[in-house]
């Protein structure tokens, strides 16, 4: 593929490198996978006592408890949390062929 500069008194063309989705397919794989824990994650949450107890240690300031109780999930993908009186912000964090390749962020309200 190559690349002409828009202005024509000063062309320039540059010939760029075949495309390689090797890198792409494996973080689009780690993706998936990484929309599957965010489903199980949105199950548990629809569980109104998993909610109490996770909103309760919120409200108390229990970052602890709070990152304890999503860990109790049972997920096998990193995840941070942060949250507000009015919700929480979870990231996801996914690997792909050793590194970080890709982020689910949700935000999900639960005061005004």
């Amino acid at each position: 593929m190559y690349y002409q500069n828009p202005y024509p008194q000063f062309p320039v063309y540059r010939q760029y490198p075949s495309v390689d989705v090797s890198t792409f397919e494996h973080s689009v794989t780690a993706f998936q996978h990484t929309v599957i824990q965010a489903s199980t994650i949105l199950r548990k949450f629809a569980d109104p006592q998993f909610a109490s107890r996770l909103m309760t240690a919120a409200q108390m300031g229990n970052q602890q408890e709070v990152d304890r109780i999503i860990k109790s999930i049972g997920i096998n993908t990193p995840v941070t949390s942060k949250y507000t009186p009015t919700g929480v912000l979870l990231t996801i964090h996914a690997q792909a062929q050793g590194s970080q390749c890709c982020t689910l962020t949700m935000y999900l309200r639960w005061g005004n």
